[in-house]
């Protein structure tokens, strides 16, 4: 990656510490800023999500034993009660890592209406230490000393409520986030939760569409890893290859400096269409470079051509459900191999919304 990228813009940090309320201009922006969505169908309901969401039901067993536990008494009449008869948990993560070891962004709760309860925000409002921000039906805050977000929805079909409540583990994050920057997570939460029952509509998957959506934290994360990326290559001429990585030494992804042996590489990859198949075998000598730079995704197997264009070409390993993304960047100094390993329990489509993203995300890297 050159010094001609154009990092994702972020606002300058302010000092936060001292931020009471959300401005309301701002809320509004950001729950108003479409969202490129996709439906995922569990356990009997229909969410629609952002593309970096990922929801799981999670069976919380709803007896004395259970090894979840969660209580809260709203009002009289209304409690979230794990034990209860028709509790459900469907836990909410995001593949974008801009926490390190901490994609949950928390979990929707399915609630029967038992009582005809009539549960109104303001009930919400009294349990909480402190708001920062609420509407008709959400709120961001302040309970048992955690900033949270939450949102409600009556579903009247089965006469259930949808009740969502962030979880997120800023704590894990160095240097901690900023009030500000919190605050702008869980707005953006905000948005997720609001329009999860709603229709998805047309949307254009551009990099800008994709952009734009992105919270502050999650646009820091790729700004930090991209420049730590293009640093690494300016301070050491003669590097072949870099991969920025967490805490965990866990890479998100490989940069290779172009060369012969990568240009060979690329010539072998570009030479089947889409939806054919390539075969590599011990004779391919250039996916040896690969390996000996500790790239081990492509060897001795065939390979399916999931898509591909002049820049970009997904691959899936035949033996199994492993994905990798190779695109040569726009000045063609570099090419970028992200890989998407196979799962012991994963739906056809699970890497299909990620890999779509890095895809525009990489070939927007000069």
């Amino acid at each position: 990656m050159s010094s001609k990228y154009e990092n994702i813009e972020v606002p300058n940090n302010q000092s936060a510490l001292e931020i009471e309320h959300i401005d309301s201009a701002e809320a509004k922006k950001i729950l108003e800023t479409p969202v490129i969505r996709y439906q995922n169908s569990i356990n009997g309901y229909q969410f629609n999500l952002p593309f970096n969401y990922r929801i799981n039901f999670v069976d919380s067993g709803n007896d004395s034993g259970s090894y979840y536990q969660f209580q809260w008494k709203i009002n009289d009449k209304f409690s979230i009660d794990s034990n209860a008869k028709g509790f459900k948990r469907f836990s909410v993560s995001n593949f974008i890592p801009y926490i390190p070891s901490g994609t949950g962004e928390g979990d929707f709760f399915v609630v029967p209406d038992l009582h005809s309860a009539q549960l109104k925000i303001s009930d919400v409002l009294k349990t909480a230490d402190e708001t920062f921000f609420t509407d008709s039906n959400t709120a961001i805050i302040k309970l048992d000393g955690r900033v949270r977000a939450f949102f409600f929805e009556y579903l009247p079909k089965s006469k259930e409520y949808l009740i969502y409540l962030s979880n997120t583990p800023f704590w894990n994050k160095k240097p901690q986030p900023t009030s500000e920057e919190e605050l702008n997570q869980l707005l953006h939460q905000l948005r997720m939760a609001k329009n999860i029952m709603k229709p998805i509509g047309n949307q254009n998957k551009d990099w800008n569409s994709y952009k734009n959506q992105l919270s502050i934290l999650e646009k820091d994360f790729f700004n930090t890893i991209n420049t730590e990326t293009k640093s690494a290559f300016s301070k050491d001429t003669n590097l072949k290859v870099y991969a920025p990585a967490d805490q965990g030494n866990f890479e998100y992804y490989t940069v290779f400096k172009n060369n012969q042996e990568l240009e060979a590489v690329w010539t072998k990859l570009q030479s089947a269409p889409k939806n054919g198949v390539i075969s590599i075998t011990e004779a391919d000598k250039m996916f040896q470079y690969l390996s000996e730079n500790n790239f081990r995704f492509f060897y001795n197997s065939k390979y399916k051509v999931i898509d591909k264009n002049i820049s970009s070409a997904i691959f899936k390993r035949d033996s199994e459900d492993s994905f990798c993304l190779v695109t040569q960047t726009k000045d063609k100094q570099f090419f970028i191999f992200k890989t998407f390993p196979a799962l012991t329990t994963m739906s056809k489509d699970y890497y299909k919304n990620e890999i779509e993203f890095y895809k525009e995300l990489f070939e927007n890297y000069n």
